[in-house]
């Protein structure tokens, strides 16, 4: 049974190493190195506004991670082992993050089919098409209470 674990600054302490080592081996090499930078950065002592962590354990052992950093604006990415895909670990983790945070912004690149499909089935919903960090075409999208205007104003003073 999975069970969907927020992820408090005290217990980031503790697991920071092994949710980044998570990351890098199954994250499909699409979580970029500034993302791991910026997790790797993430103060242990208390997390900024719209900063929220989350983990998918099954028994004891980590089968997924989820994390946005101010809603998203700063960073958004989910990471699930690949035995725990298709079995609604994403969902259920997107779906504990909208309901923690209210808003929730991501970047999906174009071609990644798995990510963008797991953000329509929770009814993310897509307003910007840009060139990501890669140069790929990339899909802006918000769920919950979002607002482009607070988007473009976070990309302004970037």
């Amino acid at each position: 049974m999975v069970r969907i674990v927020t992820v408090s600054p005290a217990l980031l302490r503790r697991v920071r190493p092994q949710i980044l080592r998570f990351s890098r081996k199954y994250g499909d090499r699409r979580i970029t190195h500034r993302a791991l930078r910026w997790l790797n950065t993430l103060s242990g002592d208390s997390f900024p506004e719209g900063t929220w962590l989350a983990a998918a354990v099954d028994r004891k052992r980590l089968v997924g991670f989820i994390l946005f950093g101010s809603y998203g604006l700063e960073e958004a990415f989910v990471v699930v082992h690949p035995n725990y895909r298709k079995r609604q670990v994403g969902e259920s983790m997107l779906e504990e993050a909208l309901t923690a945070l209210d808003r929730v912004y991501t970047r999906v690149s174009c071609d990644n089919i798995p990510s963008l499909k797991l953000c329509f089935k929770v009814g993310l919903v897509a307003f910007k098409l840009t060139t990501g960090p890669t140069g790929k075409p990339t899909l802006c999208l918000g769920g919950g209470n979002w607002s482009s205007k607070e988007f473009t104003s976070h990309a302004s003073s970037a």
